[in-house]
């Protein structure tokens, strides 16, 4: 009888297949989050085969030295042509080329896999810090929590861009102190979110249950509060990665951000902007477009997974 009860269990489990479609289905049920997650996916798209480090394409010449080109970005970010010098596009460079004569859809490209890298490291390590920060003073309370949210008043009272110079004028330009700049930047507000959840959560019953078992106070912090508090969570996160992306892009354009020749969205900006009343707008066009699509999109699935999350309350 009891092999035919866990039998009777396991039909009734549901498949790996039905609880993915159940996870993601907040997204799919809104066309507003699609929306954001093709305008998302097409630059993931771009950044994973930009070149041939993941697929080679194959060479479908007979000519044996013939050498396959990727299909997404033809050349490399810091190839230059001689002689191509501030180009209009054509059908060898789909978006011209700079005043170095290199070709811009190339390191635009090239470009994405930076900003695609840093942006996500960056709030998951803010998550971490400032998730922890949040919990510990919502559970916590009393003079736990007048210190640490004394602290991260006083830090979120610093302008962000400030705060940026700052740690760029001390650590000098590089991708960890990217990392840490916008870290520093983002873990106040996710602390003082996840103190809030945790304020709210930590009155329910199953939390009293929880206490009333002998669970450690970490336990229940991570066990019981962090996950009921992830909704709101994944989608403050989808939001500050693009204040992420856009904070590269501001520290690029001012010069602050990756030492050249690195492609980074901003510095394209930077070097594209002395040339647009020269007629030639396409760097400054590429760079400021790629970095709004993305923003964008990050921003378009954070509001479709609200409108969603709001339907179950």
């Amino acid at each position: 009888m009891a092999a035919i009860n866990l039998k009777d269990n396991n039909a009734l489990r549901p498949s790996a297949f039905a609880r993915f479609r159940e996870a993601i289905s907040p997204l799919t049920q809104s066309k507003t989050a699609m929306l954001g997650f093709i305008m998302v996916m097409f630059w993931v798209i771009i950044g994973l085969f930009a070149d041939d480090i993941l697929f080679r394409p194959a060479c479908w010449s007979e000519d044996s030295e013939c050498k396959a080109t990727p299909w997404l970005a033809r050349y490399e970010a810091q190839q230059s042509f001689r002689g191509q010098i501030l180009k209009d596009p054509t059908a060898e460079h789909w978006l011209g080329t700079d005043r170095q004569g290199r070709d811009i859809w190339a390191r635009v490209a090239h470009g994405t896999r930076i900003v695609l890298a840093l942006a996500p490291i960056s709030v998951i390590v803010a998550l971490l810090v400032g998730g922890s920060l949040g919990l510990i003073a919502g559970y916590f309370g009393k003079w736990v929590d007048e210190i640490i949210m004394r602290i991260l008043d006083a830090m979120i009272g610093i302008p962000s861009i400030l705060m940026y110079l700052v740690i760029l004028a001390a650590l000098g330009p590089s991708y960890l102190t990217i990392v840490l700049a916008v870290t520093v930047t983002g873990a106040p507000g996710i602390a003082k979110l996840v103190r809030s959840l945790t304020l709210d959560i930590k009155t329910r019953d199953y939390i009293a249950a929880a206490q009333t078992r002998g669970e450690s106070p970490w336990y229940i912090m991570f066990v019981e509060i962090l996950p009921n508090a992830r909704g709101p969570i994944m989608i403050d996160a989808m939001l500050r990665m693009g204040y992420a992306v856009f904070a590269m892009g501001t520290l690029g354009f001012l010069g602050l951000g990756l030492p050249p020749p690195s492609p980074d969205w901003g510095s394209i900006v930077n070097a594209g902007r002395t040339h647009l009343l020269g007629g030639h707008p396409w760097g400054a066009l590429a760079g400021s477009l790629s970095t709004a699509t993305l923003v964008l999109g990050l921003n378009l699935m954070a509001d479709g997974l609200q409108e969603q999350l709001n339907k179950y309350r």
